[in-house]
């Protein structure tokens, strides 16, 4: 990704189609900088929050990654600023990877209710090893069946930093309102009631 530094207003930026951002770390100043809104998009959506990449900024490459984002809360593709943090490849990265369920498709069509109660995990792991998500295969679980956090399986040198007690998916059967199917039961039996005195009145007519 080609970055220039920013000299501009932020207004000015936007504008003319950039996103204002800024870069920092180990052994470099804090700078202003702008990318060109499609070529930010496009890294954006390969590498996420959780990879980290090569920018070009002054003639000079710098490995970073997305340490912060912030977009419009109406118009989540109108992204309002950025932050870069740079590392070097014997450096670690703590980013939240989501979870991403596998087969809560035949679990549901079981009849059973599959929650998800975390969308991702607090991860440290190696500049060079960065995944977008953590798969978890829930397509065997049965009601009353849980995962946690300890459940997942971890590439080498990654690290979780949530409790691995916590539980991440429930697996439950359908629960149904006790007083609301007394009610629907009762309206039937009155609807039944009805038609047989209706019947019984039509045939004293004949």
């Amino acid at each position: 990704m080609l970055c220039e530094k920013r000299t501009e207003k932020l207004a000015v930026i936007r504008n003319d189609r950039k996103v204002p951002g800024v870069i920092y770390g180990k052994k470099m100043e804090s700078t202003p900088v702008q990318v060109d809104y499609k070529e930010f998009l496009k890294t954006y959506r390969q590498y996420g929050k959780s990879m980290s990449f090569k920018i070009k900024l002054g003639g000079k490459n710098h490995t970073v990654y997305f340490k912060a984002i912030q977009v419009d809360p109406i118009n989540q593709l109108n992204f309002l600023h950025f932050d870069l943090q740079k590392v070097s490849v014997t450096d670690t990265i703590t980013a939240q990877i989501p979870l991403y369920l596998i087969g809560k498709d035949i679990v549901e069509k079981k009849g059973l209710v599959v929650q998800q109660l975390v969308s991702s995990v607090e991860t440290e792991f190696p500049v060079s090893q960065g995944i977008s998500n953590f798969e978890l295969n829930v397509s065997e679980l049965e009601g009353n069946d849980t995962l946690h956090i300890k459940d997942i399986e971890l590439p080498s040198g990654f690290k979780i930093l949530n409790n691995a007690d916590q539980m991440i998916v429930n697996v439950s059967y359908p629960h149904y309102d006790e007083e609301e199917t007394t009610d629907e039961v009762e309206e039937d039996v009155e609807v039944e009631a009805i038609k047989q005195k209706g019947d019984a009145e039509d045939s004293k007519d004949n």
